[in-house]
């Protein structure tokens, strides 16, 4: 298997209405108002754990690591009837990092009440070790990002899995914090 093919999933669903609404939110997210502030929550899809680009209105491409998560979800009944093709193919090398780039602006969870966007968090973290101000919350919050990051590196679909080496030489100072 090439480090770098992509698996696409073409689909057309063959339902309406609300289950097609429920659909494309469990697959791509959405966001929504609460309150009288109308404070903005949001609930993510399974696209947003996996980096993929999004080829055609039906059209898909993910790395191969991330397919299987994606056929279980095409092949859950509750989404049947649907026609689903999908095939390898190879993508453009700056697509492939276009969409490794746009996972570090996911949100992560922090804290139980707390999200934050992956680059932030390593960006704030990473001033915070150099001005040496590491508490016991601080390093905690340094093994989740690098949790993260590492779990976000598995999925590397770049050519010599470039997109790896510019998070390692980011998250590198939080690496020598965390032992």
């Amino acid at each position: 298997m090439v480090e770098n093919m992509a698996k696409v999933f073409s689909f057309d669903i063959k339902f309406k209405g609300s289950r097609r609404t429920t659909f494309y939110r469990k697959l791509f997210g959405f966001s929504y108002k609460i309150g009288p502030e109308k404070r903005t929550r949001s609930s993510p899809g399974i696209l947003e754990e996996i980096p993929y680009l999004k080829l055609g209105k039906s059209v898909i491409a993910v790395p191969q690591s991330c397919a299987l998560k994606l056929k279980l979800f095409f092949s859950n009944p509750k989404w049947q009837p649907i026609e689903l093709h999908v095939f390898d193919a190879i993508l453009p090398p700056n697509e492939r990092m276009e969409a490794m780039n746009s996972m570090v602006n996911k949100k992560i969870k922090i804290s139980k009440a707390e999200d934050a966007i992956l680059i932030s968090e390593i960006n704030r973290l990473r001033l915070m070790v150099q001005n040496r101000s590491l508490d016991r919350e601080t390093i905690e919050r340094i093994r989740r990002v690098l949790r993260e990051a590492e779990e976000l590196k598995k999925h590397d679909w770049t050519d010599g899995r470039e997109f790896s080496s510019k998070l390692d030489a980011l998250i590198e100072p939080l690496r020598k914090i965390s032992g």
